[in-house]
């Protein structure tokens, strides 16, 4: 049914954050009109590949778009 079924998002992350942390995400959602939550995962997945050095190489299957 799917090319990569390992690629289907299955999995659950729960976030908690204070007002001010929100209200930040809010309005970076409200500039790039991203989905809040494709936002969230996209700079989760940003940052981790940044910790571990790979920010560099070429990953086709991880979006580009948050900065």
């Amino acid at each position: 049914m799917y090319p990569d079924p390992k690629r289907v998002r299955t999995r659950y992350a729960s976030l908690n954050l204070d007002q001010y942390e929100s209200q930040l995400i809010d309005a970076l959602v409200d500039y790039t009109g991203i989905d809040r939550a494709v936002l969230l995962r996209q700079l989760v997945i940003k940052e981790a590949l940044e910790t571990l050095g790979v920010a560099d190489l070429d990953f086709r299957n991880v979006p580009q778009r948050a900065s």
